[in-house]
């Protein structure tokens, strides 16, 4: 008897294709579901603010604005020269703090630092920078040097040589302890006086 071997063919019915579909269909229905169920939204608003007054100064010889300083006659060692140096602020000015330093410094770019005679506002550093004790604002004409004198230090090695004095005025905002920040080397009783640290 010969064996006969019967050859079932399985094809995918309907209906199983059926039930493949609806499952995709359900998990896509799941998915936007899902990402659909979160509330998100987006805004955005905008401000503007507006900074003060800048601060700056000129610095005055006589009573008037000055871009340079002029002195007369020969000086020696010793030599005192009575100049009224002072500061003044223009009419828009934020509230600032202020110091000031003199040097002296000849053709050969050596330096030294020059003794002058300052109004009894000002307080010298250990940094050599004379603070001044108050704040300056707008329209404020401030002393600062009545005397210069040249230093005694010079010798017959610094004679028939130019040399230019320069007066440093710096001024910051007393606001916000800005002195402290930036002007570390100030004394500590002058800081804590004009630029206390704030309370937190």
């Amino acid at each position: 008897m010969a064996n006969t071997k019967n050859k079932t063919k399985r094809g995918v019915s309907g209906s199983t294709i059926a039930i493949i579909t609806l499952a995709i269909l359900l998990l896509a229905a799941i998915g936007i579901g899902i990402t659909l169920a979160y509330f998100t939204a987006t805004t955005n608003v905008t401000g503007n603010i507006t900074l003060g007054d800048p601060v700056t100064i000129s610095i005055t010889q006589g009573g008037a604005s000055a871009s340079s300083l002029t002195f007369d006659g020969t000086a020696l060692p010793g030599t005192v020269y009575s100049q009224a140096i002072g500061v003044k602020a223009p009419a828009q000015m934020t509230e600032a703090l202020m110091r000031a330093k003199l040097t002296i410094t000849n053709t050969d770019g050596a330096s030294t630092n020059v003794e002058a005679t300052t109004t009894g506002d000002w307080q010298l550093g250990d940094d050599q920078y004379h603070y001044y004790k108050g704040t300056i604002n707008a329209n404020d004409k401030i002393d600062f040097i009545t005397a210069i004198t040249i230093p005694t230090s010079l010798t017959n090695d610094d004679a028939n040589k130019t040399y230019s004095i320069d007066v440093i005025v710096e001024t910051i905002q007393q606001a916000n302890n800005a002195a402290n920040t930036v002007w570390d080397t100030a004394p500590a009783d002058w800081l804590e006086t004009y630029s206390p640290v704030s309370a937190g």
